[in-house]
């Protein structure tokens, strides 16, 4: 069933005052929905059906923000957090939740993404979904991320929700076991200065990078993926859960979208990690453009491509560019690739893109989304016209006791048979 939230305010909460209320439904970002004297609440560390004492925190244009306090009446999903300290910190907001049941949520958050954002009808959304949010490596969902920040100032601490106050970390249960015991080694050797220090796992152990530079494991952080091994500064970006990459890969590889022969490009290509999957996967008489706006993600995919090109693979192209620049300028050119793969930051690709990739027609764009509002969004502009259809999207609990997931979702043209 749909969410349906009546943005209404009728009168004023008080910001930092107290009111009990029944929790409702979920809604995207990781709150539940409750409403207080008339006015719509988005609730933090509280679910669907409980009653809970909730601290009104801020406001934003008509929507109040809040974080429960107490619970007076439990939901039968709610269990002892993992960490005390998730109550407060931004890592985690679903510890308190029965794994299994985040996944529930998740894929509601999605339904509820393709029908209100995506203008799509519920039993088609029922369809293009499938399983819904699946569950990836270990069911407990602890111990999955190999990328992490903390700060160090006599112990080691993350941000609060949304603030740059700091909580106590000492005990966090997402992180691998590898890296709790380099905080540990760390910690019992003293003498760290206070400040940030980013840990990074790889194939050969755990890299860290403090305020004054590297701190301890190797310099640089080596993974394989692809075939391929790959490797990176520990501050640079990779997917923090090892086990999400080979479904991605597996579910490109089911969805027949990629033959040989065929011309791909590869929008918001980082290093090149997918530009690695489609050159492999179309072969050397295919052919594959990595777009990259980054300097340094785009230097590295060159060296990897242009100057180490594997046998049997297809030849890449690789451009340092926004992709709207890119994609703004090979439309002039009449230019039209077999298919798009898309991994656009948090935000989406945006109106701007979607409509000049409408323009160029590939027969297949295939796009992977970390956020299910902005792919919907997306997916309407896609889809209006009645020129693409939304045939599947495959979604994954990548990130455990958090509020988010990554979806890839596949659309093929209309007006190629």
């Amino acid at each position: 069933m749909s969410i349906v939230l009546k943005m209404t305010s009728k009168g004023a909460l008080e910001i930092g005052k107290r009111y009990t209320a029944l929790v409702g439904n979920i809604a995207h970002g990781g709150h539940f929905v409750t409403h207080v004297e008339g006015c719509v609440v988005f609730v933090r560390g509280a679910l669907t059906g409980e009653e809970a004492i909730i601290e009104i925190t801020h406001k934003r244009q008509k929507v109040y923000f809040g974080v429960a306090q107490e619970i007076l009446r439990a939901s039968d999903f709610r269990v002892a957090p993992n960490c005390e300290a998730s109550q407060f910190c931004g890592g985690c907001d679903f510890q308190f939740i029965v794994p299994e049941h985040q996944r529930s949520l998740k894929t509601t958050v999605l339904k509820d993404s393709l029908q209100r954002f995506a203008s799509l009808p519920e039993p088609e959304v029922d369809q293009i979904i499938g399983a819904g949010v699946r569950a990836l490596g270990d069911s407990s969902g602890l111990g999955w991320r190999e990328r992490a920040r903390f700060e160090w100032n006599g112990d080691w601490k993350m941000h609060h929700y949304r603030s740059n106050l700091m909580v106590s970390t000492p005990d966090c249960a997402t992180i691998t076991p590898e890296i709790k015991n380099q905080l540990v080694a760390l910690e019992q050797l003293g003498g760290l200065p206070s400040g940030e220090y980013t840990f990074a796992q790889g194939i050969e152990g755990v890299s860290v990078i403090g305020p004054s530079g590297h701190v301890a494991g190797p310099h640089s952080v080596k993974r394989e993926f692809a075939g391929s091994e790959w490797e990176s500064n520990p501050r640079d970006f990779w997917q923090s859960n090892a086990a999400l990459l080979p479904e991605v890969a597996r579910a490109i590889q089911d969805s027949g979208t990629v033959s040989l022969g065929a011309t791909w490009w590869d929008l918001y290509a980082g290093s090149g990690v997918f530009t690695q999957l489609l050159a492999d996967a179309v072969g050397e008489t295919g052919a594959v453009t990595s777009v990259e706006g980054n300097r340094n993600a785009s230097q590295l995919a060159r060296e990897r491509f242009v100057v180490t090109t594997k046998s049997h693979q297809a030849p890449v192209r690789v451009i340092n560019s926004s992709v709207e620049s890119f994609v703004d300028r090979v439309r002039e050119e009449g230019n039209t690739p077999d298919g798009v793969f898309l991994d656009p930051p948090r935000s989406g690709a945006g109106i701007s893109v979607c409509e000049m990739l409408l323009g160029i027609a590939p027969e297949w764009i295939l796009y992977l989304a970390c956020d299910p509002v902005a792919l919907a969004r997306d997916a309407k502009v896609l889809c209006a016209s009645g020129e693409y259809a939304l045939r599947s999207v495959s979604a994954w609990d990548a990130f455990p006791m958090t509020h988010h997931f990554e979806s890839l979702a596949v659309f093929k043209s209309t007006k190629v048979s």
